[in-house]
């Protein structure tokens, strides 16, 4: 009988749960910190004040390429998710020609090479800082987010020499305008997901509402415009 309760007694003691140190980990927050590296696109501002005088039809690039560059910190859970702060740094480049004359005969190939074009090449330069405070949904492993901030953009065109109306023979000088530096509100979104430990793919798509901006020295004035970038590249911790 003594024997019979004692096995009891330690069946009883016995425990039947899992223990908590065996039990699944919950994942770690996004974070602690990322670097972004990544191709970037954006739209160019269309209106004519951005762009030095042109004749009419001339081609404006519309969509530039080049590279979006940031970094970020995470602070501190917020409710379901994790605030973080960073700022990135967009820049790309468009160029535009006028079309090439059909070739079709040596005539028109002697008049392409010694009369001007009429209409000249066109190129922009856009940069934007953009630090955000981000909101960020998932784990360490991935995660989504959503960030907005203020910051700057600026935008520099120029123009090529071409021939002047008439006869063509008469060359205007190539052209410059710099905006100068803008405040922008950046609003946008996008995602990481890590294959290795320190490793993600990542892509951003954001909206850059640039303000109206008065002449300033030789930055002439220039009207309020939005711009969407899109970047895809890697992130790295």
């Amino acid at each position: 009988m003594r024997r019979l309760a004692a096995v009891c007694f330690l069946w009883l003691g016995t425990p039947t749960g899992t223990p908590a140190a065996a039990q699944i980990a919950a994942p770690d927050p996004p974070g602690p910190y990322v670097i972004d590296v990544r191709g970037a696109t954006s739209a160019i501002p269309q209106d004519a004040g951005f762009f030095p005088p042109v004749p009419t039809a001339t081609i404006i690039p519309s969509r530039g390429y080049g590279i979006d560059v940031g970094a970020h910190v995470y602070l501190m859970r917020l409710g379901p998710g994790r605030l973080g702060i960073g700022a990135s740094v967009l820049r790309v480049r468009a160029t535009a020609a006028p079309a090439v004359p059909a070739s079709g005969s040596t005539s028109a190939a002697t008049s392409a090479t010694t009369i001007p074009a009429t209409r000249p090449d066109v190129d922009a330069t856009l940069t934007t800082l953009a630090p955000q405070l981000s909101f960020n949904f998932g784990s360490a492993e991935g995660w989504s987010y959503i960030s907005a901030g203020v910051g700057r953009a600026q935008l520099t065109t120029g123009t090529s020499v071409f021939g002047g109306p008439g006869s063509g023979t008469t060359l205007m000088p190539a052209g410059s305008v710099d905006s100068g530096t803008r405040s922008s509100i950046n609003v946008g979104g996008g995602a990481r997901w890590f294959a290795k430990a320190r490793l993600a793919y990542s892509f951003d798509v954001r909206f850059h509402l640039v303000s109206a901006g008065a002449a300033e020295g030789t930055s002439p004035a220039t009207p309020r415009t939005t711009l969407v970038a899109a970047s895809a590249g890697i992130s790295l911790r």
